[in-house]
């Protein structure tokens, strides 16, 4: 298995009691929305059409089956909803810590060439992209794929011709996915960019906002500002374009699905080749069908945007400090004297030209030394 799908299971570890009581109920969900179309086949099939003597105790009987159906259902989805989110959060929690504590071990090295923007955005949005992801998509993959067997079994009990007519849209709908999953992910990940663009921009102006104050550039941080608010709204709009087009084909194909069975099927009826009791449990089969393609829509965009946010926050995991300690490492804890620097050479990368050269400092107990560079940064040693 790959280590990055390793990785992305891994968080699922601490929670498996919480995920197997949320697929259990995702189980559950699925089974009773087969029953109820049974259900109603049962009362308009052999009920209805056998003129049984106690057909109204038999219509009673089944209502009430249905309505405990109903319950169950509502029980089990509210779990699913809330406990499914609260898990997803947990492990949103454990992400985001993980990849904070990270950062405090990374070198300077690698904060000379990140934006803080962009730092700020794998921890904050693209988590939350992830625990959406890491709720809905075990749980819609589950309902999804139960579903879809359920009522295929059904349907070709029912009638084999129409149930074959019905799926022949299938790899139609499967090409027109793929097509539309590869531009809602190149246009997803742009929009993260430009996302941490922003937070960049705003973070570097409030950071240094008595500077812009003191030079009246007020009027400069604004254009930049609204060069970059512009950039991310035009990804926004090529990714709003791709989900339209996605699930605007998806129920397009849907109702085809229906306009099918309802054309076939009265056609078969004329035929006397299918019952309207059948056609009645079809078309409530075909409702649970076009139900798993929604939610397979839904888990394409959760899954673009989760799995675009996962490759951003490993990148940032599979960078290893420059410096790391040895396994003898002394920890020093009351440390009292000077410091002298001697001819000390400094530049941030190997190809880069020196910030510093020949600097000499004897630094005494107590004493406080600032180099103050070209854009009025300061950094200060102190000895104590």
């Amino acid at each position: 298995m790959n280590s990055r799908i390793r990785k992305f299971l891994s968080y699922y570890n601490p929670y498996l009691g919480l995920f197997f009581s949320d697929m259990a109920c995702a189980f559950i969900v699925s089974a009773t929305t087969l029953i109820l179309p049974l259900c109603a086949r049962y009362i308009t099939k052999n009920v209805l059409e056998g003129n049984t003597p106690n057909a109204l105790n038999q219509i009673y009987t089944m209502g009430a089956v249905m309505l405990v159906l109903i319950v169950v259902h509502t029980v089990c989805n509210m779990f699913v909803d809330y406990q499914g989110h609260t898990m997803g959060a947990m492990m949103e929690s454990d992400m985001r810590s993980e990849l904070f504590e990270h950062y405090q071990k990374l070198s300077f090295g690698f904060y000379d060439e990140q934006k803080t923007g962009q730092l700020m955005t794998r921890i904050t949005n693209d988590s939350f992209s992830l625990s959406e992801l890491y709720h809905h998509g075990p749980e819609d993959i589950a309902i999804s794929l139960l579903n879809f067997v359920g009522a295929f079994i059904i349907l070709i009990n029912i009638n084999v011709e129409l149930t074959l007519i019905v799926f022949l849209l299938l790899p139609i709908m499967a090409v027109y996915t793929f097509y539309f999953n590869k531009r809602m992910k190149i246009a997803l990940r742009k929009s993260k960019d430009r996302i941490g663009d922003i937070n960049t921009q705003v973070e570097d102006t409030l950071s240094g906002i008595r500077v812009v104050k003191s030079f009246t550039n007020e009027e400069i941080e604004k254009k930049k500002f609204t060069y970059e608010n512009n950039r991310f709204v035009d990804s926004r709009r090529d990714g709003y374009k791709s989900e339209a087009y996605f699930s605007g084909g998806l129920i397009a194909f849907t109702e085809l699905m229906t306009i099918a069975v309802i054309i076939i099927g009265g056609a078969s009826i004329v035929n006397a080749s299918l019952d309207l009791a059948d056609l009645l449990t079809f078309l409530l089969c075909v409702g649970i069908l076009i139900e798993p393609i929604k939610r397979f829509g839904n888990f394409t965009r959760l899954y673009q945007e989760g799995i675009t946010g996962f490759d951003r926050f490993m990148e940032v995991l599979d960078v290893e400090p420059d410096i790391q300690d040895s396994a003898d490492v002394i920890e020093l804890t009351h440390v009292q004297g000077n410091v002298e620097f001697r001819d000390v050479r400094f530049k941030y990368r190997e190809d880069h030209d020196y910030v510093l050269k020949n600097i000499s400092l004897d630094i005494k107990v107590g004493e406080y030394i600032a180099l103050v560079g070209l854009q009025a940064s300061v950094k200060q040693l102190c000895v104590l």
